[in-house]
């Protein structure tokens, strides 16, 4: 693959991300620019927490799951990211150090901008690092409304708003998408049982929203997913 086919790949993906969107022109086309593409398989650590940090990166094709690793040692999953994603970025205004495990779900096409490439665009670029520090406060946003759905809504709310957030990574928000998400994964990512989650899901099936298959889950209509969260959290 050429460098420019690469880079428009890249660039197609990216287009997707509504952060990546809001930067600057000549910041997008610095991180394109400087991007490198690689093929990895399935179940491929990226970084471990408490690596140092070499690099931002993302998602063309395939999933990544991350995790946050506890002091006990477990691991739990908190979110799973698909194309148009960025991520890394936190370590960039932490100290360096990677405070996340993030691991390939799928045979994936990951996006890497080096250190090296990201100090060169920061001289040219000074701002680079307040514009990651916006994009770590977004996470931190995602963090604490998934904190307070726990809180305040009820599991058939909270799946509702977990699957609508889905539909609008994975899609448009309004039309129907597929997500290579497992009944399982689900269950782990909000901390609910997986026949919760079954119980749920063929609820949502029988009321037309959504469509259960093998190893997916077709989103029929994110709207009225939306509203059920919304209607629920009044």
């Amino acid at each position: 693959m050429s460098a420019s086919s690469a880079q428009e790949r890249i660039a197609g993906a990216l287009t997707r991300n509504p952060w990546f969107m809001r930067r600057p022109v000549e910041l997008q086309r610095a991180l394109i620019r400087r991007a490198q593409l690689s093929a990895v398989e399935g179940g491929h650590w990226l970084y471990d927490t408490g690596d140092e940090a070499v690099g931002l990166y993302g998602v063309l094709t395939g999933s990544v799951t991350t995790h946050v690793v506890l002091e006990n040692g477990a691991s739990a999953p908190v979110n799973i990211s698909g194309p148009g994603t960025i991520f890394g970025y936190a370590a960039q205004v932490l100290g360096g150090r990677r405070v996340t495990t993030t691991v390939t779900r799928e045979p994936s096409e990951i996006i890497f901008v080096p250190q090296h490439a990201l100090a060169a665009i920061a001289h040219d670029l000074p701002s680079l690092w307040l514009h990651f520090a916006e994009l770590a406060t977004e996470q931190l946003v995602f963090a604490t409304r998934v904190i307070a759905e726990r809180t305040l809504l009820a599991p058939r709310a909270q799946l509702a708003s977990r699957l609508q957030i889905y539909a609008l990574a994975w899609g448009d928000g309004r039309s129907p998408v597929t997500l290579p998400i497992l009944q399982e994964e689900l269950a782990e990512l909000m901390g609910l049982s997986r026949k919760t989650v079954n119980r749920i899901l063929r609820d949502f099936e029988t009321e037309e929203l959504v469509e259960t298959g093998y190893r997916s889950i077709l989103i029929r209509n994110p709207r009225a997913l939306h509203r059920i969260a919304m209607e629920e959290e009044r």
